[in-house]
């Protein structure tokens, strides 16, 4: 049980890892397009608090996914940092028009 929840989290975090790096080419691209500062460097952000997050839960507590404050702050503020990057990118894309 202990490997299929180690598969299932790792999956997820890759799956998440590749949403929030199309986030990170979609707002460099329009930061070089549209000469506005998109900040996309800052998606990297998200994606670096996930990845620390799992490999907590991954190597420390054996594929246990609950019951680890540092853990689950770390996927907390990488899920708030991303909501936030990604308001920002959609603001700035559609002209404060949401």
């Amino acid at each position: 049980m202990t490997g299929i929840n180690l598969v299932l989290m790792t999956y997820s975090w890759v799956i998440m890892a590749i949403l929030l790096f199309f986030l990170f080419l979609i707002a460099r691209f329009y930061e070089r397009k549209a000469h506005q500062r998109s900040h996309y460097q800052l998606f990297l952000l998200p994606l670096i608090l996930f990845l620390l997050g799992t490999l907590r839960y991954d190597f420390l507590f054996a594929g246990n996914f609950v019951g680890d404050l540092l853990g689950d702050t770390l996927f907390f503020a990488g899920g708030v940092a991303a909501a936030i990057l990604g308001y920002h990118l959609l603001n700035l894309m559609t002209g404060g028009r949401t």
